[in-house]
């Protein structure tokens, strides 16, 4: 017998009975509206199903439940319907939990968010072992948290740490992590995992009884719980300085569940979620999602190449990085040239350190790590170049150099090879001046480290061809990189607005404010990482030549800044030599160095205004997106968004920096600027395009929405 409706359907087999979810006219299975509302329905017509006995949760996809359907977030327009949304899921999703059969998840691909709710409602779960099934509550990296149930019932089904550090988090579990917690019951292999449901459902004998792992012997004393909550609530504000509402507000409401019943802990989660998704936090981190979602997608109606073969030049730090990620993503052979067989050592060095973190956390087996590791090849000369689809490019920041490495390259590869160079600020179009198939180069610029910074730029130089970019672009996704399309232009997109930014925290040292201090303001405002912080993490030299880049460019506006050139005279060059702002002891950042103030001839510092030290640093990087958008290096002030919160970690709460910068209000950053150019110089002249904006009354998003260059 078979009950049809749009996305569910009930499949019987005697006294057992398999719930498929299989949204129509969608990749993925998700919650909408609509869909909820159908799946309460069956979930009435199968509590009046006596002869079912056991009932089974499945998906037909290869993703289990992808979670709430997001493009509805945006359509709320009071938190009176958020909260009446929210109640309508937590009764549906209790019924689950109350139907009179035995039910079971049987999780296939990634359960995210309300997917995982509605399994923690069935009485046991199976899941997959495969890798690609996953389980997770991401919610708070939306601005908001689990309240279809799963703030309240999660921490009595695998114990209060556990839940705070999955929901405080929203980190992925696998089917061997989530069956150690006691998220799931049994894993099975993927190639009979419905057979090993039926089979784990048959041989269950009632519904679940008590509570899984809640420890009540420790979390049912009234003090312990206080002090696990304390911890937790210290460890997000040391995570967030407090920024992001939604980690305190589940903390909260858990603490409602427990002391006073899961009834009014579902009170505390429809109530406080629905707030938090009217909050400002929320919408811009449901605004980047989108922005994320979008940027996977190649929408230049080009020809895109298949790159069944790639190959790097240059084995340092980011040559080394870049091979890992292939190898790593790809899962094909990748080929690494240097002059010199050391420099190819340390590569592979770099490379097999980030797989030795992974092996650490048991993320892969150490046979998995060897051959991974096979699949960079080495080599000092130019053979097996001859069959590559795609080089990226990672010498030194070295206009000549590259421009030589390009010429030879060339003599060797496939005539429809592209040369995707790694730059961080030459012009695309002046490494390729010389080359004699200029429309196959394009830039790839990767952030460092590259394992874990998410974006790459791709460039387009004056003669790249569509289809060379679109290949590029491709390849980087796959790579599981979201990608910023940007037009060719000295430091590109992310660079060219770090530059004026860490080019004032220098002179803001110079003046005497404390290096501290100046970290401290953009810690404060929301920055991962203090510029001075990151100068020493990027490397003085690294950064004092990419400015000599900027200021030939740029010369009346990028005025350096001598710090600098004083800092690396005295062989200081930041954390990989143990010397630059601050001092570091094996690897580890402690105090800032006093002698860099002797060294600049300053007798003491101070601690800054930290709103005068944040307006300076912002408002400059402010002023120069607002020339990249003139400029047309990229379309939209959401690309300039998407590349600074994925380029620098720019905060994601305050929607990126154009965002922030509509929220302040262009005439306010305008007349601020004016001050500062009177009393600073040049620097600070507010660009025609924003003293226009300004004066029209335009916000960036206003101005320069999404489109395609």
């Amino acid at each position: 017998m078979k009950t049809e409706s749009t996305a569910f359907t009930l499949d019987r087999e005697g006294d057992l009975a398999i719930l498929w979810f299989d949204l129509k006219g969608d990749k993925v299975n998700k919650f909408s509206s609509a869909v909820v509302m159908e799946l309460d329905r069956m979930l009435d017509q199968i509590r009046e199903m006596p002869d079912i006995k056991r009932l089974i949760l499945a998906s037909r996809k290869s993703v289990f439940i992808a979670g709430a359907d997001i493009t509805e977030f945006t359509q709320v327009t009071s938190a009176e319907q958020a909260e009446e949304f929210t109640r309508f899921g937590q009764k549906t999703f209790l019924k689950m939990s109350r139907l009179p059969q035995i039910t079971v998840a049987a999780i296939n691909g990634a359960c995210m968010g309300g997917g995982t709710e509605i399994a923690l409602n069935c009485d046991y779960r199976v899941m997959s072992d495969s890798p690609k099934a996953t389980m997770a509550l991401p919610e708070v990296k939306l601005g908001i948290f689990p309240a279809w149930t799963g703030t309240t019932i999660l921490p009595r089904l695998i114990g209060l740490p556990a839940a705070l550090d999955m929901i405080l988090t929203g980190r992925s579990f696998d089917g061997r992590k989530a069956k150690k917690i006691g998220l799931v019951d049994e894993v099975i292999p993927a190639t009979v995992l419905i057979e090993g449901a039926k089979q784990f459902a048959r041989k269950q004998t009632g519904k679940r009884s008590g509570s899984g792992k809640t420890h009540f012997y420790l979390e049912g004393n009234p003090l312990a719980r206080k002090l696990i909550f304390a911890k937790a609530r210290k460890g997000v504000m040391s995570q967030t300085h407090g920024h992001y509402p939604a980690p305190l507000k589940a903390i909260e409401v858990m603490e409602t569940g427990f002391a006073n019943g899961i009834e009014a802990g579902l009170a505390a989660e429809a109530r406080e979620a629905s707030r938090l998704i009217m909050g400002d936090v929320a919408k811009n981190l449901i605004r980047l999602f989108f922005l994320m979602e979008d940027a996977k997608k190649d929408r230049s109606g080009r020809t895109v190449t298949s790159i069944e073969s790639s190959a790097v030049l240059g084995a340092g730090v980011m040559g080394g990085g870049i091979a890992q990620l292939i190898a790593d993503k790809s899962d094909r052979e990748v080929r690494m040239k240097d002059v010199q067989w050391p420099a190819l050592a340390g590569g592979m060095k770099a490379a097999a350190r980030i797989w030795t973190k992974k092996l650490e956390r048991r993320w892969i087996s150490r046979a998995e790590m060897n051959r991974k590791l096979a699949l960079i090849t080495t080599t000092t000369d130019w053979s097996g170049f001859g069959s590559v689809g795609l080089v990226i490019e990672a010498v030194v920041e070295n206009l000549a150099v590259k421009q030589a490495v390009l010429g030879e390259f060339e003599s060797v590869s496939r005539n429809d090879a592209i040369f995707a160079s790694n730059t961080s600020s030459i012009p695309i179009s002046q490494i390729a001046a010389r080359s004699s198939r200029p429309e196959n180069v394009v830039g790839m610029h990767f952030f460092n480290p590259v394992d874990r910074m998410p974006l790459v730029e791709i460039i387009r130089g004056d003669k790249s061809s569509e289809d060379a970019v679109a290949t590029a672009a491709a390849f980087a996704r796959k790579l599981g990189k979201t990608v910023v399309v940007c037009n060719d232009g000295p430091g590109f997109v992310v660079n060219r607005i770090l530059t004026p930014y860490m080019n004032e925290a220098a002179h803001l040292l110079e003046e005497g404010n404390s290096i501290d201090s100046l970290d401290e303001a953009m810690l404060d405002f929301g920055m991962p990482m203090g510029p001075m912080a990151l100068l020493d993490e990027v490397g003085l030299d690294v950064a004092e030549k990419a400015g000599k880049v900027m200021t030939a460019s740029f010369p009346d506006r990028m005025i350096p800044a001598r710090s600098l050139p004083l800092l690396t005279g005295d062989g200081r060059l930041g954390k990989k030599n143990g010397r630059g702002m601050y001092i570091w002891v094996s690897g580890k950042r402690t105090g800032p160095d006093p002698s860099v103030y002797k060294l600049l001839g300053l007798a003491q510092a101070r601690p800054g205004s930290k709103l005068a030290m944040t307006e300076r640093m912002v408002f400059s990087m402010i002023n120069e997106a607002s020339m990249i958008l003139d400029e047309k290096i990229v379309a939209s002030a959401a690309e300039v968004d998407l590349a600074m919160i994925m380029g620098t970690g720019f905060p994601p709460f305050r929607g990126g920096l154009l965002r922030y910068a509509d929220s302040v209000g262009l005439g306010a950053i305008v007349k601020r600027l004016d001050i500062l150019k009177s009393e600073k110089g040049p620097r600070f002249e507010p660009s025609k395009t924003l003293r226009k904006m300004a004066e029209e009354g335009t916000a960036f998003y206003d101005k320069f929405p999404m489109k395609t260059l």
